[in-house]
Formats: structure tokens, C-alpha cells, sequence
């Protein structure tokens, strides 16, 4: 039987940055730029959302903490989320921070059952990233993310039993991905459950309220078709043995990165970055050592000497010698470069744009230009772009 579950941590980036600071009692927005970033549970519970103009914000949240995001480490704790999830589901679908897919189909029946398979992906995230997860298990996407995002407060999970169709005609019409218009029209209407707008025709839906509204009318009656479009992390691995128990580091140290030659060279040529390193040792007594670092980036020979280093200077045993040493490099994938920001402090962007003001308004709107899009398919590069002066 085809089962989906997602996963939902709620406020995800400023649950990072509530870690990174500390406890707060003030209300937090974390801002890219001039737009809201991400919204504690205060704001939202005050109408600030997402991608918010930040003075918008500060008319209905006055009285929240103002910090500039930092968009590297929320993909990094992401990231690192991601990967503990994988070792619970063979496929997992990265929806957006905080949102993922993963299939709960084959799975879950090899923890005897469902529930216990949730009790291990929530706790798997607490584990990793120290967040508190909300999992919901249905037939579909959609269903699935209603229940994660209604999970009772009693529980971190939210199973459902009965099909898609059934479980959701009882709940609010406002949960489906409707526009504030449509919803409006609805409540004129006396619309208000699931229920009563999936009992209405199609051809009834597309007529009044407009083709753009079928897609969350199927999924109003169950029919969430969507694919798990996942994928497994990618992994290279190496395993080495001595035949003579060894306790110096410089000769292990010198294996490891011997036997990392090949994965180097791979990894450059196909321009591929690291989400983790994981090393694991067995000792002559027997005992099992094991550590692991976040690396997110591309991976050359002197990065790989250091962090092998530390990693193996970071193992405690009983000095009896290493007869076994594993490594991995997890998580394999294009690296996409860093983005960065001409803007990174809103007060050098205002100072900026109030300067750029003062000078139209001083001499003209011409002496300050900026590059416009003028036709994009033109054949020459200098006919797709035209100057503008400054407030045009």
C-alpha cells in the first residue's frame, strides 16, 4: 500500500537562530534584505509571514528582535536533517526548509509498526538537529502535510488510518491551497469543510471559482497524484585493515588520504561537493569507535588531510591499536557555488538608496542609471539591456 509521510519543522529558521542565540522572550524575524525570512510563533500568530516587506512586519510585530539571515548555515542544519531522515526512508523529497516527503511505505513495516517507525524519525531529528518535528502518514502528499501541520499537541505524529477523502471533509476549507478571493467567495457561499467543497462538481469548480482551483479540488476528494520524486544520498566508502594492530596516527592518517585519492579526483572532476565525513574504527579489544563532521562544500587534499586529523585525534580508545578503520563521504552532490549578497546589512542598503535618492533629487533622475531589462531575446547582447535614470 502506497503511503507518504512529511515531515514539518515548524519555523525552522528562526528555531535556528533561537539555538545559535539563546533563549529569547522577545519576538524574532529573520530578514534577507528587506523582506521577512522567516517568523517565530509570535509574529505569526500577529499575520507576519514570509517574504513580508520588513516594515510590514514591524507595523504588526513592533516589538520583535530584527536579525539578518544567514542562508549557508539553515542549508547546512538542513541539510544535516535531510541525511538523518535518509537512514529511516529510501526516498526522500525535499520540499522547502523545514518540509520534506519521505516514503513511509515499505519502511514502516520493518519497525513492526507505523507508529513506531514515526517515534523513530521524530526522535531521529531531535538526535540531529535538536528541533522538534511534526511527522503526518497518509495516502498522499497533501493529506500527509495536513497532518503533519495538525498534529494534536499531545503527540509528534499524526497516523492516518481511514482514506484521504474521509479524513479531510470534516476539516476547515482554509487548508486548501486556495486564493484569499476564492476563499471569500466560499465563505459567502457557507462553504466552509473540506467536505462540502470536494461534494461539488468539477465542471462547477473550474466555471465559478476558475480552472486554477482543480488541482486542490481533486485533493479535496483524495486524489493527490503527485509522484515521490526523492533521492537516495549518494555515497563513497572505504575500508582498510592492518594486519598489525596500528597506534600511531601519522601512518593512519597517511592510509586514509591514500585511499581517498581516487574519490578526490572523482569529486573535482565532477565538480561534486561533501555533505559529511564519517569515520569508524574498530580497536584491537574489539571496541567500536565511531565520529563524523559537516563539511557542505567541495573537498580538496589539504581540507581532507585536516579534517581526517581531527577526526581521528578525536577518537578516545583504549590505546590497544586500530585493526579496522572505515570512511565515508556522505551526501555527494553538484556543487552549486555560494550566492552572495551585494546587500548583506540592510542599514549599508538604505544608506545606499537614500544616497542614490539625494543625488537624483540634487542634479536629475539621469545622472544616476541602473540596467533595465529592455528585450531579453534579442540577438545582441547590448539590445537586452537599456539604462534608466534612477526612480524610473
Amino acid at each position: 500500500m502506497y503511503r507518504v509521510a512529511c515531515v514539518w519543522i515548524p519555523h525552522f529558521v528562526t528555531e535556528v537562530e533561537r539555538q545559535r542565540l539563546g533563549t529569547q522572550t522577545r519576538p524574532l524575524l529573520v530578514c534577507d534584505g528587506t523582506r521577512v525570512l522567516g517568523t517565530c510563533a509570535q509574529a505569526s500568530a500577529l499575520d507576519v509571514r514570509e517574504g513580508d516587506p520588513l516594515h510590514q512586519a514591524l507595523t504588526r510585530c513592533p516589538d520583535a528582535q530584527v536579525i539578518q539571515g544567514d542562508r549557508t548555515l539553515y542549508q547546512e542544519v538542513w541539510d544535516r536533517i535531510l541525511e538523518a531522515l535518509g537512514q529511516h526512508s529510501p526516498l526522500v523529497e525535499e520540499e522547502a526548509w523545514g518540509m520534506a516527503y519521505l516514503d513511509a511505505g515499505a519502511t514502516s513495516a520493518l519497525y513492526g509498526r507505523e507508529m513506531s517507525w514515526c517515534q523513530a524519525v521524530c526522535q531521529e531529528v531531535r538526535q540531529s538537529a535538536r528541533m522538534q518535528a511534526q511527522l503526518g502518514v497518509a495516502g498522499s502528499k497533501f493529506t500527509a502535510q495536513v497532518a503533519a501541520r495538525s498534529c494534536p499537541s499531545s503527540s509528534s505524529y499524526q497516523i492516518v488510518s481511514q482514506d484521504d477523502r474521509s479524513y479531510l471533509s470534516s476539516l476547515p476549507v482554509s487548508w486548501l491551497p486556495l486564493s484569499a478571493e476564492t476563499h471569500r467567495r466560499l465563505h459567502l457561499l457557507g462553504i466552509r469543510t473540506i467536505g462540502r467543497f470536494a461534494s461539488l462538481p468539477a465542471p462547477a469548480i473550474a466555471e465559478q471559482f476558475g480552472t486554477q482551483n482543480l488541482q486542490a479540488h481533486r485533493w479535496a476528494r483524495g486524489k493527490d497524484n503527485r509522484p515521490l520524486v526523492g533521492h537516495s544520498p549518494r555515497i563513497w566508502e572505504a575500508h582498510l585493515e592492518f594486519q598489525v594492530p596500528e597506534t600511531r596516527r601519522e601512518p593512519l592518517l597517511a592510509a586514509l588520504v591514500a585511499a581517498s585519492r581516487q574519490a578526490l579526483d572523482d569529486l573535482k572532476r565532477g565538480l561534486l561537493a561533501v555533505q559529511r565525513i564519517y569515520v569508524r574504527v574498530r580497536l584491537f579489544g574489539g571496541e567500536m569507535l565511531e565520529r563524523s563532521t559537516w563539511i557542505g562544500n567541495m573537498l580538496g587534499p589539504r581540507k581532507l588531510r585536516t579534517v581526517l586529523k581531527n577526526l581521528l585525534d578525536s577518537l578516545k580508545g583504549d590505546d590497544l591499536g586500530i585493526v579496522e578503520i572505515w570512511i565515508k563521504l556522505i551526501g555527494l552532490k553538484p556543487w552549486g557555488g555560494r550566492q552572495l549578497s551585494l546587500f548583506a546589512q540592510q542599514e549599508s542598503h538604505l544608506r545606499l538608496e537614500e544616497t542614490l535618492r539625494k543625488l537624483a533629487q540634487k542634479h536629475s533622475p539621469g545622472c544616476v542609471a541602473r540596467v533595465c531589462i529592455a528585450d531579453p531575446d534579442a540577438l545582441l547582447v547590448g539590445n537586452q539591456y537599456r539604462l534608466a535614470g534612477y526612480g524610473q
